[in-house]
């Protein structure tokens, strides 16, 4: 969900070779561990097949005793990338992305949210590595191997190597190496949050136009399309000291208000109000090659920041500070501890 300067790294290509020869062909399992050391080449593995297959599958969620379920359409010709996923629980809700291009859909309602996802909403989500440097704040353990979804799977552990970031279990297609499923561990190894397909057919026959045709079937709908402005934190007159081990700026943003409260509500904020509606949020994106950390700047507002304790739901974390005349969140997959750093990093330049 990728930025250009995530673009314009490349990963070695004779180590991608090496690793895909050692997983699809019928080396022993040696090889294949020896293959597996290569981090950065096991992340560009990930991403190059969910960019490069077509699949159809169900894929579920749980955290903290609730369970998601979704259907997952995904289309790729090598040229083209068109994905169709719908909430099988709750409130309809249709996403439609056409390469970088995102339509999500509330037929409920009869709304619909247009809008350009550089960095988020892609499936599967995170898995953005830079040049390859942060993703070795992780230690690659390879496991066994096991079954997803009727698929052979290898499985592999990412470890961090401090206290800002989560394990992370991921269980990879042995063909193609596709995400099968992913759990999120706390430091003492305890799941956080579970996404797994819980059945799959991959390389099946879809049609791009079919899927292009739904995802373009707006009227009747109400429209939203917020326009992002691409800009700089030292531009806007921030700085980040220091800047949080093994993290790096993938982009920034000007935003407006009413998406990002809305999409908060479970925070508490439920009335945005006119203002709210005109009104700009910053919003800086960092990952560290597996996660991402999204930190939002606004000005304060007493109505609608209150000061409280972090909220967490699943493995997603979010974090509040005030400073002087500005409001700053952080949100993401990572600690408390890692959100800490980031809030508390921000520094207004003085002018």
């Amino acid at each position: 969900m990728s930025a250009p300067s995530v673009a314009r790294h490349r990963i070695r290509w004779k180590a991608t070779v090496a690793l895909a020869g050692a997983l699809v062909g019928p080396a022993s399992a040696v090889w294949a561990a020896q293959a597996l050391q290569d981090i950065v080449a096991v992340v560009k593995r990930i991403q190059e097949a969910a960019q490069r297959r077509s699949f159809v599958g169900t894929y579920v969620v749980s955290h903290g005793g609730h369970m998601t379920s979704s259907r997952i359409t995904h289309f790729c010709d090598g040229r083209d990338q068109i994905e169709r996923i719908e909430a099988l629980d709750g409130q309809m809700r249709q996403v439609y992305r056409h390469n970088d291009t995102v339509h999500v859909l509330w037929p409920g309602s009869r709304t619909a949210l247009v809008e350009q996802r550089e960095l988020v909403g892609r499936f599967p989500a995170p898995l953005q590595p830079g040049d390859g440097t942060q993703i070795h704040q992780y230690e690659l353990q390879v496991g066994g191997d096991e079954r997803v979804a009727g698929h052979d799977a290898q499985v592999v552990l990412f470890k961090p190597r401090d206290a800002l970031r989560y394990p992370r279990r991921l269980w990879l297609e042995r063909r193609t190496g596709l995400l099968l499923r992913s759990d999120l561990l706390n430091e003492r190894g305890d799941v956080l949050e579970s996404a797994s397909f819980s059945e799959l057919q991959i390389n099946v026959r879809l049609s791009a136009q079919t899927l292009l045709q739904e995802m373009n079937r707006l009227d009747g709908y109400r429209v939203n399309r917020p326009v992002y402005l691409p800009t700089s934190l030292d531009s806007e007159g921030w700085t980040m000291r220091p800047p949080v081990a093994g993290f790096e700026t993938l982009q920034v943003v000007r935003r407006p208000m009413a998406p990002w409260i809305a999409r908060t509500a479970a925070s508490g904020v439920s009335d945005t109000g006119p203002a709210a509606d005109n009104a700009m949020v910053l919003q800086a994106v960092y990952s560290d090659g597996l996660t991402h950390v999204s930190v939002f700047i606004e000005p304060f507002v007493a109505a609608l920041h209150k000061r409280g304790t972090p909220a967490t739901i699943g493995s997603t974390s979010a974090l509040s500070h005030r400073q002087g005349e500005w409001w700053i969140t952080a949100v993401g997959a990572v600690p408390v501890a890692a959100l800490q750093q980031f809030v508390v990093g921000l520094e207004r330049r003085k002018p």
